[in-house]
């Protein structure tokens, strides 16, 4: 019994973890809602206040070790890059986000019990969709993080994490981790009664709440990921439509900015047509990616992100507002916004705001479901319109697969071998995913997609993603040692459980 309580505590409440929210009072203030108007704004506190872009970033490609003459006091940076489990204390780690994960979970439950208990009323419907979303989302994320990639060959026996659908008030028994398909399931099921359920017009703020619009973005990512392209394609186009896509991202337009916050309140403005959905969240992480040990660097920026060559030809031109120097380089999207709480001592909370969904990714997941649907023109159109964006040049099928080709024959010349095995390793490194993926054309459209998705996504930890979803083997190699490879298999693509949770009887990750 005593076990159960300390689960309970960590995993439930996540009062080792939290500030003054709503849970920490739990379970008096249950009792207190009784009116539509304090569960509206309950949901407020049911979105995760945490990403894992802060303990996943340095342990993709993105980064390299610029060496030891670098002092990089953030821990977190440091086992990332070694794929080592997170033994930090900062905010931006694994223990804090599985915390705040399940309290965001047990916000959303409490306001369903709450909905139920007050007669279902048809005027909250809308909650009901928004907990129900929001439920979905968070349970997304964590399973993301904590398990092995979703898959139709492995996934029913693949671990996963547990999937709470009441307000845990006592815990009889420990807490189960489904399988990954289970969870799947689960995430389907509440999405699609969620969605149909949402009312824009009741949102004061709608931009940090799931809107219609930012139901299907999510939906979108989640049928990528759960390998129903149809699905996604369709929820793709009724956000972006089946013509030509208004909204991308002018980054174009930020050049005229003098200083990096100005970059960063136009990325998380929330008047832009491009944003979707923002998330605020308490984090570290904007001081984090600016330290230079492990870092985004010019090279990798030079020869496989922002100033690379692709599909899109030669260089993203518009691309090319960044900052830094020759070992750290970045585009300030993620910049710090800090909360002063105490203006005496000017002291206060760290925030960044993120952005998981908008229409450039909307755009890249739908090239992505059109390539697995074999409609290569679509998929070549919208990587187009996004090259185009971005100040690259719009290609054809034929060429963009001749971009990501490594085809060597008896004709290839001794410098077209050298241009194949750059590109191996770095824009087109080999594919290994858990689902059929033809060699030839789809494979190499959708190497344009994964590189387009990372040169858009890098600080943001998705392309962690997919690398787990599409068994890319990656290669880090420490200043003063020997290359080290994450192998497709490798069983820390599924982050271990926090220690805390696992000794309060939760069962870990294999392998560790």
């Amino acid at each position: 019994m005593k076990r159960n309580h300390i689960l309970l505590g960590v995993f439930a409440l996540g009062t080792l973890f939290s500030s003054c929210n709503f849970l920490d009072k739990m379970p008096d203030s249950r009792t207190e809602l009784n009116r539509g108007d304090k569960i509206e704004r309950l949901l407020v506190t049911a979105y995760p206040t945490l990403m894992p872009m802060g303990f996943v970033e340095h342990r993709t490609d993105n980064v390299e070790d610029n060496g030891p003459r670098y002092e990089d006091s953030n821990l977190e940076n440091h086992e990332g890059f070694y794929w080592e489990s997170n033994s930090g204390t900062d905010w931006d780690t694994e223990t804090n986000f599985w915390s705040t994960c399940y309290d965001a979970i047990m916000t959303a439950n409490q306001a369903l019990e709450s909905i139920e208990d007050l007669g279902s009323p048809r005027e909250l419907e809308h909650s009901r969709g928004e907990a129900l979303l929001c439920r979905a989302y968070t349970h997304f994320l964590l399973v993301n993080v904590f398990a092995q990639a979703y898959n139709g060959r492995t996934s029913q026996t693949d671990i996963g994490v547990p999937y709470f659908l009441t307000p845990e008030k006592s815990i009889k028994e420990q807490a189960k981790r489904l399988s990954v398909a289970e969870v799947y399931a689960q995430i389907d099921r509440d999405l699609q009664a969620g969605l149909p359920l949402i009312d824009d017009e009741r949102y004061v703020q709608p931009m940090y709440h799931f809107t219609t619009r930012a139901a299907k973005a999510f939906a979108t990512q989640f049928y990528c990921y759960y390998e129903k392209w149809d699905k996604a394609k369709k929820y793709a186009d009724e956000i972006l439509g089946t013509g030509a896509v208004s909204g991308i991202r002018d980054v174009a337009a930020y050049s005229r900015f003098t200083n990096p916050r100005e970059v960063t309140l136009a990325y998380i403005d929330p008047r832009s047509i491009s944003n979707i959905m923002l998330q605020t969240t308490r984090s570290l992480w904007g001081r984090g990616l600016r330290h230079v040990r492990f870092a985004h660097s010019g090279r990798i920026a030079q020869n496989e992100t922002y100033r690379s060559g692709g599909g899109w030809g030669h260089s993203l031109i518009h691309y090319d507002l960044l900052y830094g120097g020759a070992e750290r380089i970045f585009t300030p999207k993620l910049s710090e916004i800090f909360e002063i709480t105490n203006i005496a001592a000017q002291t206060g909370q760290p925030h960044i705001v993120a952005m998981p969904f908008d229409v450039d990714k909307v755009l890249l997941w739908r090239a992505e479901a059109r390539v697995m649907l074999k409609d290569y023109d679509g998929a070549a159109a919208d990587l187009s319109a996004w090259y185009l964006s971005k100040g690259g040049k719009a290609g054809d099928v034929a060429t963009i697969t001749k971009a990501y080709s490594t085809q060597v024959t008896n004709d290839t010349t001794e410098e077209e071998r050298e241009v194949i095995e750059k590109r191996l390793k770095t824009i087109a490194k080999p594919l290994h995913p858990k689902f059929d993926l033809e060699a030839g054309t789809q494979t190499l459209m959708m190497q344009a997609v994964l590189h387009a998705r990372r040169v858009l996504t890098v600080h943001e930890g998705t392309r962690w993603d997919d690398i787990k979803r599409f068994g890319i083997e990656i290669t880090h190699t420490p200043a003063d040692g020997k290359a080290m490879v994450l192998r497709v298999d490798d069983h820390r693509r599924a982050l271990q459980i926090p220690a805390s949770i696992r000794n309060a009887g939760m069962q870990g990750n294999p392998g560790y």
